[in-house]
């Protein structure tokens, strides 16, 4: 699995693992809520380190777009908490790249049941060949059985003996 991970040029992040470091970043009391291996800020500083690293990592609007909204979830955000997480993280939002997928073939993929985020994320690995990094086990067993390259986050930081 590691070497899936270093052998990538590019990375596609799902919303599990971003929303483990957005909200290490903006308020790491609530790390526990999040965290998917119960080890909240070894889970943080994993992420750190990965999306520090010099590999190219990218979203999509519509990873961004659930992770916002879990992040307003979280926080119970209004107004003036919003532009404050954009102020803590944004910065980092703007650092990884972005893949645009047309609306068009999302919505008329044969595999929609999955959702828009997890679609846009199968198309950036077909149309921009990136390794996807998810913590969804139900989307990983689809990425498994469709044969799509993929690191499933828990296997990844419980083998993180690398970093």
């Amino acid at each position: 699995m590691n070497n899936k991970f270093f052998s990538a040029n590019n990375i596609a992040i799902d919303t599990g693992p971003l929303l483990i470091h957005a909200v290490g970043v903006f308020d790491c009391r609530k790390l526990q809520d999040v965290c998917l291996c119960y080890e909240p800020d070894e889970e943080f500083e994993f992420l750190d380190k990965l999306f520090i690293s010099r590999k190219n990592f990218y979203i999509t609007p519509y990873i961004l777009s659930e992770l916002f909204y879990q992040i307003r979830k979280i926080f119970k955000l209004d107004e003036k908490r919003t532009e404050e997480f954009f102020s803590i993280y944004g910065g980092f939002l703007k650092k990884i790249g972005e893949i645009h997928i047309e609306k068009e073939k999302i919505i008329t993929h044969e595999r929609i049941k999955f959702g828009l985020a997890d679609i846009s994320l199968i198309l950036a690995n077909k149309e921009s060949r990136s390794l996807i990094f998810s913590s969804d086990g139900a989307f990983c067993k689809l990425c498994e059985h469709e044969k799509i390259e993929h690191i499933e986050y828990r296997s990844f930081f419980l083998n993180r003996n690398f970093m």
